[in-house]
């Protein structure tokens, strides 16, 4: 073996690091909630019929404008008179209000899209909570209100408030900032014993 080769074992622990390093990368990338998401709240069709199909669609962005992925979002829909003047602010408790008429199940469809259909409810104004359940021990909601009635709805812009990070997510960030320098020390001291075992050889020639 020739001064500075290393051995086949540690050369295959190269792409091993690389791997982990865009792994744990993703897995933190999806797990930091700790953000602005930046929305907006469309209807097909709109006007909204009374009666008829109603499909909402969602679009999520973080500040940099980068698609909201593999989020978990619900819709729940309540009449104004249940919910009174006063809309529920940005928040990251579920606010105290009544039962919904109905809850909307969000499906993403294309990168930071989410959508999901429903009956549309008779004509008036009504309250459209937006929840993002995407971590178990997170919760960010924000609120809009929707005009069933022959004018366009138009776009409904709204601003989910940052989450705290919750355990399952430190955990990964904990691996994150740990896990890998102590791969990374591995694959150095197998290169460092590597070259180290092959001078012997290139002294005894």
């Amino acid at each position: 073996m020739r001064r500075g080769a290393a051995p086949p074992y540690a050369r295959a622990l190269g792409p091993v690091l690389l791997l982990a390093v865009l792994a744990f990368a993703a897995v933190g990338s999806a797990a930091a909630h700790a953000f602005l998401v930046l929305g907006e709240l469309t209807v097909v069709p709109d006007p909204p019929r009374p009666g008829e199909r109603l499909t909402i669609v969602i679009d999520m962005a973080d500040p940099s404008l980068a698609p909201v992925e593999d989020a978990i979002v619900f819709v729940e829909v309540r009449r104004q008179r249940l919910v009174g003047e006063n809309v529920p602010a940005a928040s990251t408790e579920q606010p105290d209000l009544p039962p919904p008429d109905v809850s909307v199940d969000l499906t993403e469809t294309q990168p930071g899209r989410y959508e999901g259909a429903f009956t549309a409810p008779d004509g008036g104004t009504h309250h459209l909570l937006i929840r993002d359940q995407t971590f178990q021990w997170e919760e960010a909601n924000a609120s809009v209100m929707l005009e069933i009635e022959p004018s366009t709805v138009g776009t409904l812009p709204f601003i989910l408030p940052p989450t705290a990070i919750g355990p399952r997510s430190l955990w990964v960030w904990l691996l994150w900032l740990i896990g890998v320098p102590l791969l990374a020390g591995a694959v150095v001291t197998a290169l460092v014993l590597g070259n180290r075992s092959a001078s012997p050889e290139k002294g005894a020639t």
